[in-house]
C-alpha cells in the first residue's frame, strides 16, 4: 500500500520559521554588542541568511530590536499565565509561590537581555519596549492579588501597587544577587528559600488574618523591619513598572 505523501512546508510556515531564526540571532547579537554596537550583517551571518533578507522583514535595526523586545515580553506573559493556569494550588499563597518561582528563575536565566531592555528604556526611546508590554506581564500578579482580596484571603485595605513593587522588585534584586554569586564561581544560592521567605512575608503582612490575629511582638517587629528594608531596596526598581 502506497504511503501518503507528506505535505511540504507551507510558504507561511517557512516565513514564520525564518523570522524566528532572525529574531533569535538578533537577540544574541544585541545582548553581546548592545543596540548601538550591533550590525545587521552580523545578525544575518548568525542567522545564516543574507542581510537583504532581514530587510524584507524589518525596515531598520530599530524595528528589529522592537520585534525582539515585544516577542520576549509577550512570551513571558504567556508563560506566566500558563504557570497560573497549571498551578495545582488554588489558594492565593500557593499560586503566589508558583508565580514567584517562575519570575525569579526567568530573571536569572535572562538577566543580560532584561538589563538591555531597561537600558533601552532609559537611554533610547526609539527602541524602548512599550509600557503596555510590561504592564501586561505584571498584570498577571495584579489579577492574582485582586482575586485573593475578592476571596477574602488578603486584607481588603492592602494597596495593590505596593504589593506588586515588593513582589517584582524583591525577586529582581534577589535574582541579580544570585546571578552575581554564580558568576563569581562561589556556591550558588538556592532559589527556594528566597521564594519561601517572600511568600511568608506576604502571608504575614497581607494575609486576611494579619490585622485580626495576634502575632508575637518580636516576630511582628522582625517582619515589619523586613518589609521596610525590602521597600527601600526596591524603590528604584519599582519605577520601571510605573
Amino acid at each position: 500500500m502506497a504511503s501518503k505523501a507528506v505535505p511540504s512546508e507551507t510558504q507561511r510556515s517557512k516565513l514564520q520559521r525564518k523570522e524566528r531564526v532572525i529574531l533569535d540571532a538578533a537577540r544574541a547579537i544585541f545582548v553581546d554588542h548592545g543596540f548601538d554596537g550591533a550590525r545587521m550583517h552580523e545578525i544575518a551571518r548568525r542567522a545564516g541568511i543574507g542581510e537583504g533578507t532581514i530587510y524584507s522583514y524589518y525596515e531598520s535595526k530599530a524595528e528589529l530590536m522592537l520585534a525582539v523586545l515585544q516577542r520576549f515580553w509577550d512570551g513571558l506573559t504567556l508563560e506566566a499565565e500558563g504557570v497560573m493556569a497549571s498551578a495545582q494550588a488554588t489558594d492565593f499563597f500557593g499560586r503566589l509561590e508558583a508565580l514567584a518561582r517562575y519570575h525569579l528563575n526567568t530573571v536569572i536565566v535572562n538577566v543580560d537581555f532584561i538589563n538591555l531592555t531597561f537600558a533601552l528604556r532609559r537611554d533610547n526611546s526609539e527602541v524602548s519596549v512599550s509600557r503596555d508590554h510590561l504592564r501586561h506581564y505584571v498584570a498577571v500578579f495584579d489579577r492574582l492579588f485582586l482575586r485573593g482580596q475578592d476571596r477574602g484571603e488578603l486584607r481588603a485595605d492592602a494597596v495593590l501597587w505596593r504589593a506588586r513593587d515588593i513582589f517584582y522588585g524583591s525577586l529582581e534584586y534577589s535574582a541579580r544577587s544570585i546571578e552575581m554569586t554564580m558568576e563569581a564561581g562561589r556556591s550558588t544560592r538556592e532559589q527556594t528559600p528566597v521564594v519561601e521567605d517572600l511568600v511568608a512575608l506576604f502571608r504575614a503582612h497581607y494575609g486576611a488574618h494579619s490585622k485580626d490575629e495576634a502575632i508575637d511582638g518580636p516576630t511582628a517587629a522582625s517582619l515589619s523591619a523586613q518589609i521596610e528594608r525590602l521597600t527601600d531596596k526596591v524603590d528604584t526598581l519599582s519605577k520601571r513598572f510605573d
